[in-house]
C-alpha cells in the first residue's frame, strides 16, 4: 500500500471463493477466511480509494488445481457440481478467469472499486443445489 499510495494509483485483485458466499457445506474454516478477505477488500476499497486505489475481488468457479484434485476424490459429486453451473462447466482459469483480473488490475477499472465480481458462469444465481452427507463423506 506504501508504493501504490506514493504513486497515488494501485490495483488490488483477491481471489476469494463461491464456497462462503454459498455457504457450502464441510468446509465452514475455509469460508471463513475467504468472506473475511472479501470483508478486508471491501474496507481497503473504501479506505484506499482517495489515494487512486482501487480494491476489487473475484469470486470463481473454475477447474483449478484445487478443483482437479476435489475431481480425482469425488468425481460424481463434482461433475454434479460442474452440470449444476448455468453455462454447464467449470471455467477455465486462464482463459474465463484470468481476462476478468487483468480487466481490474488495468486502468480501465479506475472507477470500479469495492466490488466482488462473480466470474462462475452464473453459479451464484441459486446458490449450492447439492447438500452432501457430511457423514458418508468421513
Amino acid at each position: 500500500m506504501p508504493h501504490m499510495r506514493a504513486r497515488r494509483w494501485g490495483r488490488i485483485v483477491n481471489i476469494a471463493s463461491l464456497n462462503g458466499v454459498n455457504a457450502h457445506m464441510g468446509s465452514a474454516e475455509y469460508n471463513a477466511g475467504k468472506e473475511a478477505l472479501r470483508s478486508y477488500t471491501c474496507t481497503a476499497a473504501r479506505e484506499w480509494a482517495r489515494h487512486g486505489i482501487c480494491a476489487n475481488i473475484i469470486c470463481p468457479a473454475a477447474a483449478s488445481a484445487s478443483f482437479r484434485m476435489f475431481e480425482r476424490l469425488q468425481p460424481e459429486v463434482a461433475k454434479t457440481s460442474a452440470g449444476a453451473n448455468p453455462m454447464g462447466r467449470m471455467g477455465d482459469p486462464e482463459s474465463d478467469i484470468g481476462g476478468v483480473a487483468l480487466f481490474l488490475a488495468s486502468e480501465d477499472a479506475r472507477y470500479l472499486t469495492g466490488n466482488t465480481l462473480f466470474v462462475d458462469g452464473g453459479a451464484h444465481i441459486n446458490g449450492v443445489a447439492w447438500a452432501p452427507d457430511l457423514d458418508a463423506l468421513g
